[in-house]
């Protein structure tokens, strides 16, 4: 079963709605932190899903360039919210990691972000609400598969279905 194309330009239509209405919200949400700026943020969350990690793998987890990722560490360390500590596997390098102000302001981001979407939902059931997360998932999903074809191929993300490239070998 395919999903029809004036369906997906309706999808495609309410997609740039919602980024725009997500961007919106993010310009005009208090900061929680004096030292911790909005862009930095997909940062700042992946060392929460995933523990202490190098720059390098940091840029890659949040799809960024490695100057930025670095100049954004470079500030959060500054700011008391990620501390360098030791590669385990390889003593000459280094990583970054939450520190104990770090995790405490993750919590609070969080717990903030829960209560403001529990507000937005008000009107909705539980099983409503799973359903509608587990397809921002799968659609999420779908685009880091096709981000990593892209970085596989070299190139950028294709106007063309992703059916027309080959698997890289």
């Amino acid at each position: 079963m395919s999903v029809e194309h004036d369906v997906a330009m309706e999808l495609s239509s309410e997609l740039i709605r919602l980024v725009k209405k997500v961007e919106a919200v993010r310009h005009h949400s208090p900061r929680v932190h004096p030292g911790l700026e909005p862009s930095a943020y997909p940062v700042f969350f992946s060392l929460a899903r995933t523990g202490p990690a190098r720059v390098s793998a940091l840029a890659e987890a949040v799809h960024s360039d490695v100057s930025t990722v670095s100049r954004q560490v470079s500030h959060l360390v500054g700011q008391g919210l990620l501390h360098k500590v030791s590669d385990p596997d390889d003593g000459r390098a280094q990583q970054v990691a939450l520190t104990d102000v770090g995790r405490a302001l993750i919590q609070r981001l969080q717990d903030g972000r829960g209560k403001w979407i529990q507000c937005l939902l008000a009107e909705w059931d539980n099983d409503r609400a799973r359903d509608f997360s587990r397809d921002l998932h799968d659609f999420a999903d779908l685009i880091s598969t096709e981000i990593d074809l892209a970085r596989a191929h070299g190139e950028d993300i294709p106007e063309l279905p992703p059916t027309t490239r080959e698997d890289p070998a």
